[in-house]
């Protein structure tokens, strides 16, 4: 059998990037994958055709997980079609670019996509965990978490850096509260990755984001590694916390960064 047959999976942020890559790797090994989206309906119909075609279950939702009303009905929609969710990768996240101010819209706006998201979908899927004897929680952090990256000179970075420093102390709450339910959380720090990327401010104004090319390796001399790291090792090292093979790995966080922030 394949590491995660009969598991059910949510990731959110899974139209591109890191999140389709998570998805892809879950279904490979066997999971059936709700991919989840903001509003490029597109892009999550191509990650579930793409699983679909090699043998896999998927289905697409889109929900804005700065909304727990939309994240409950996604959570339920899933449950319906796919059974309760076993798995679930909070990845969904939002970096604005900003000068000096940050407005209480921009904070409250980050720290509900970036940390809240990954409360409340906690809260929604444990009871399906618990029905199912146990599951796994993975939060998608960054090193921002650890001051080691955050913004441009003379720019308040606090949002990003708070909700990412929340997401491992949540994670290890949930790790405490939860493993009497054999519910085990970790959380995934990302270093620098090979990722399109794309305005972040457009996408918190709701205006079109404009997409660059995915990056080069330039920049990488103070990385032991010399490179960036790639979006399918995201999506191996979730394979790792979600399976069986990390079984008595609960509370933990894992740097996936080539070396440059050694914890």
């Amino acid at each position: 059998m394949k590491k995660l047959e009969n598991r059910v999976a949510l990731v959110t942020g899974a139209g591109r990037n890191l999140g389709r890559a998570i998805a892809l790797a879950l279904a490979r090994e066997g999971a059936a994958v709700a991919v989840n989206g903001l509003s490029d309906q597109g892009r999550l119909d191509e990650v579930v055709s793409l699983i679909e075609s090699e043998g896999g279950q998927a289905m697409p939702y889109l929900a804005d997980v700065g909304d727990p009303a939309q994240t409950d009905g996604m959570v339920k929609a899933v449950a319906q079609k796919l059974g309760a969710i076993d798995i679930l990768v909070s990845n969904a996240a939002i970096r604005p670019h900003s000068g000096g101010e940050v407005t209480p819209e921009v904070w409250r706006r980050v720290m509900a996509v970036n940390l809240d998201a990954t409360f409340f979908l906690c809260q929604q899927t444990a009871p399906g965990m618990i029905e199912k004897g146990g599951g796994s929680i993975i939060a998608m952090s960054g090193l921002a978490a650890f001051g080691a990256r955050e913004g441009r000179p003379g720019s308040l970075g606090g949002p990003n850096a708070a909700s990412k420093a929340g997401l491992i102390g949540l994670m290890r709450g949930v790790a405490n509260g939860c493993g009497i339910y054999n519910i085990r959380a970790n959380t995934i720090v990302i270093g620098n990755m090979a990722t399109d990327q794309y305005d972040q401010n457009a996408y918190l104004e709701g205006r079109p984001s404009t997409y660059l090319a995915t990056k080069t390796n330039e920049g990488m001399e103070s990385v032991p590694l010399k490179r960036r790291g790639l979006p399918e090792e995201a999506g191996a090292t979730c394979v790792f916390l979600a399976g069986p093979d990390s079984g008595y790995i609960t509370g933990q966080t894992i740097h996936l960064n080539g070396g440059l922030y050694m914890a």
